[in-house]
C-alpha cells in the first residue's frame, strides 16, 4: 500500500470514526472498528467494511460502550473538584490531564489488541502487558492530536483517523505482545 493510498484511507476512516462516534457511547467502539478495518490488509477503508467491523465489536459485549462512560463522567467530576478550593486542588487539576492522556493512550491499547472472539479482560491484559514504548508513543500521539484539535477544531475527524492509524501501527509492531515471535 502506498503512502498517499494510507494517509487517504486513514483520514477517511477519522471521518468514518468520528460520525460513529457521533452519540458518544460509541467512541471506544467507533475506534476499536477502525483498528480492525485498519489490521484487515486486504480490505480497503469504505462505509461497508468500516460498518461490518463496526457491528462485530458491537456484538462483542456491554464494556466497549461501558468504557467512554467512566472518563466522560469522572474527568468533569475532578475538574469541578480540583475547581472548587479543595487544599491541594492546584496540584489535583495538574495531574488530572497526564492521567487522561494515559488513560486515553491505555484506551488505544486495548482499541489496537481487540480481535473478534477475544474477551474485555483479556484485551485489557494484553493492553496493560504492552511495551511501554509503544504506550508512550500513544500518549505523544494523544497529546499531540489535543493541542492540535484545540487550536483547529475542524480537524477533529482527521485526527481520530490519524490517532486509530498510530494505534494499529503500534499494535502491529514486533514488539507488541501477541506479535512476538512473528514476522511482519
Amino acid at each position: 500500500m502506498s503512502r498517499l493510498t494510507l494517509l487517504s484511507e486513514s483520514l477517511l476512516l477519522g471521518v468514518l470514526v468520528f460520525l460513529a462516534s457521533l452519540p458518544l457511547v460509541t467512541v471506544f467502539a467507533a475506534v476499536t472498528a477502525g483498528c480492525a478495518l485498519l489490521r484487515d490488509a486486504g480490505q480497503g477503508v469504505g462505509v461497508r467494511p468500516y460498518a461490518r467491523h463496526l457491528r462485530a465489536v458491537a456484538r462483542s459485549g456491554p464494556p466497549v460502550f461501558a468504557a467512554p462512560l467512566v472518563p466522560g463522567l469522572l474527568l468533569p467530576l475532578h475538574w469541578v473538584a480540583a475547581g472548587a478550593g479543595l487544599p491541594g486542588g492546584e496540584v489535583y487539576a495538574a495531574a488530572v490531564p497526564p492521567l487522561a492522556v494515559a488513560a486515553a493512550a491505555l484506551a488505544l491499547r486495548c482499541a489496537g489488541a481487540w480481535r473478534p472472539g477475544a474477551g474485555w479482560p483479556r484485551v485489557l491484559r494484553t493492553a496493560l502487558r504492552a511495551d511501554l514504548y509503544g504506550t508512550a508513543l500513544l500518549a505523544m500521539a494523544v497529546a499531540a492530536a489535543v493541542v492540535v484539535c484545540s487550536v483547529f477544531p475542524v480537524v477533529t475527524p482527521l485526527a481520530l483517523g490519524q490517532l486509530v492509524l498510530a494505534a494499529a501501527a503500534v499494535d502491529a509492531r514486533p514488539s507488541a505482545p501477541h506479535a512476538r515471535g512473528t514476522r511482519r
